[in-house]
């Protein structure tokens, strides 16, 4: 596992040192296992001071192992100290690490190049012994692409002169991230109020809705009623065509109806009997009606 605590007990053994004894703690820290980051040594006094002496191969070293790679070593290797296996082999994580922050599919020949490894069954072995179970890594070894596919991984070290850079990276990156939340601010706000308008024009249809339906059931009453009132004057025998018959009659005896017999039975149909059929007692009420005006003419013409 990585551990930062590592770092800090170096830092700690780096400023009680001076010489030769600075120069040990350089080779103890760049051969630790599981330490992966030195820009903390290099800001110690007693470390920064060997950087103008005879010891200052082992400052270069230093930074080689925080800012560089083991192509970079190779170049310098006859200005820099000799590494032992165990430097040699973080010098490589460390590469792989630098691959994989520039780029999240690495070639297998890119690789073999960069690491000096001969044969794709070594790199593997390398990249998961060394570097998924070290935990510097995560990803996935693509046989049939012959790549690998980074997933994760860990920082580096970044020189002074590369946190400007760095810093206008962050700036663009919190411009258009801003920017991208605008939008998103933008984008919800309309939604909102379309939300609301859509609610709004729904009331609108509900209340125009209840007031269609109640328009609608007035004029269906309304037409009942006329039905209604049409049922009596077409078919009905009521109180009206009583009116009309003693207009023309004066008052006179009830006009003879069929099925009965003189005056009592004309009485029963109009108020015993009117609840049987209003067609056909009022057809009969108005046939009567019209025979007694036949007959009341040619004593009107006498006169």
């Amino acid at each position: 596992m990585l551990d930062d605590s590592k770092v800090e007990q170096f830092v700690l053994l780096a400023k009680g040192a001076r010489g030769r004894s600075v120069v040990e703690t350089i080779n103890r820290a760049t051969s630790e296992p599981g330490l992966f980051g030195f820009s903390e040594l290099l800001v110690v006094p007693s470390v920064k001071e060997i950087a103008n002496g005879e010891h200052a191969a082992h400052f270069r070293l230093l930074e080689m192992f925080a800012y560089g790679t083991w192509p970079e070593y190779k170049l310098q290797a006859a200005q820099l100290p000799t590494l032992t296996s165990q430097q040699s082999m973080k010098l490589k994580q460390l590469t792989v690490v630098t691959l994989a922050l520039a780029q999240k599919t690495i070639p297998y020949q890119l690789l073999q190049k960069e690491l000096d490894i001969a044969t794709v069954r070594e790199l593997e072995d390398f990249l998961i012994t060394e570097c998924f179970y070290s935990y510097i890594l995560k990803g996935k070894l693509d046989q049939k692409k012959a790549c690998l596919q980074v997933h994760d991984v860990v920082g580096r070290d970044v020189r002074q002169e590369e946190l400007l850079g760095l810093e206008q990276g962050l700036r663009t990156w919190l411009a258009a991230a801003q920017s991208l939340i605008g939008d998103i601010d933008g984008r919800v706000e309309a939604a909102a109020t379309a939300a609301a308008a859509g609610k709004q024009r729904q009331q609108i249809d509900s209340a125009e809705v209840e007031d269609m339906r109640r328009t609608v059931k007035a004029e269906l009453e309304l037409k009942g009623g006329d039905m209604l009132l049409d049922d009596n004057a077409g078919g009905g025998y009521d109180l009206m065509d009583e009116d009309r018959m003693d207009r023309f009659g004066g008052g006179g005896p009830a006009p003879y109806l069929p099925g009965g017999s003189g005056a009592g039975a004309s009485s029963g149909a109009h108020h015993g009997e009117r609840h049987e059929g209003r067609g056909a007692a009022g057809e009969a009420a108005r046939h009567a009606a019209r025979s007694k005006k036949r007959m009341m003419r040619p004593a009107e013409g006498r006169h």
